[in-house]
């Protein structure tokens, strides 16, 4: 069952979150036993793509450095690995990860905006992540395809997953996402040019399994009693700032630099005080 809410990422993730531990079903794949809800959209607005729950610990360098790696079409383990300590486990051959993001949407990218340049209400901008027929893997993508669609001058990306796991997985895809969202609008307004005339909309973020595993359930429910009080307002941060959709180059710097900072930066747009 879809939620039809859209916040920011914080209140989005939340409201799922709770969800998942009132109405969530047990299912155990791979025998790992997990409490899911099938068919699930988590509703985002783009321009706050970022979860800033204190309580979950984020690790904020590592969620750039991946946003990052993946537009800039990486699949290296050395390109991600200093970020995160345990990353590297998933790779088969310890160099390149199998299921890597960044070289199929680079590929596809072109197509992206050449469709949505060509009819600004076009339904067939998308591209494709799952590959047909895996192979045996230990990075099996949990990303099926993302399209993308112009309505009202506002980007919005609709995401298909096979399997999302709302607590390891969810907040880090819902800004790689959005991310991805801010980078077809910079290539877009690239071509435009002058006044920008795309912006980021709302990420449409579906899986078929949103699910929290048995290990995580009672640092989800620590989270949502610590969060009671503080529901609301508290989850509101700054907007994305325009420079990421403007320009893809300016974008993949911001990222870049991003991968360093840490509390307090500037850089970070969503500690920032308006």
């Amino acid at each position: 069952m879809t939620i039809h809410r859209q916040g920011p990422a914080s209140e989005a993730w939340f409201y799922n979150l709770k969800h998942i531990l009132s109405d969530g079903k047990p299912s155990s794949p791979r025998g790992k036993a997990t409490i899911e809800i099938l068919q699930q959209t988590v509703i985002v607005n783009m321009r706050r793509p970022v979860v800033v729950i204190p309580e979950r610990k984020l690790n904020y360098q590592f969620m750039a450095a991946e946003a990052y790696w993946i537009l800039s079409g990486d699949d290296t383990v050395e390109g991600i690995a200093p970020w995160n300590k345990n990353i590297s486990k998933f790779s088969d051959d310890g160099i390149v990860f199998a299921g890597a993001y960044g070289p199929m949407i680079k590929n596809q990218i072109g197509y992206v905006t050449d469709k949505l340049i060509e009819d600004r209400d076009s339904r067939q901008a998308g591209l494709t992540i799952w590959r047909p027929n895996p192979n045996p893997s230990k990075d099996i993508p949990c990303t099926v395809s993302a399209f993308f669609s112009i309505r009202g001058d506002k980007l919005n990306v609709h995401i298909f997953m096979r399997s999302n796991d709302i607590w390891l997985g969810t907040p880090y895809d819902v800004f790689n996402f959005s991310m991805l969202g801010h980078y077809v609008c910079a290539r877009l307004n690239t071509h435009y040019k002058g006044n920008t005339s795309v912006s980021p909309g709302v990420l449409y973020h579906t899986a078929a399994s949103l699910h929290l595993y048995q290990e995580n359930i009672d640092a989800a429910l620590d989270l949502i009693n610590a969060q009671q009080d503080r529901y609301g307002a508290e989850f509101e941060t700054n907007e994305t700032p325009e420079a990421l959709f403007k320009d893809p180059f300016l974008l993949l710097a911001g990222l870049y630099n991003l991968r360093d900072t840490k509390p307090g930066d500037p850089l970070r747009w969503w500690e920032a005080k308006e």
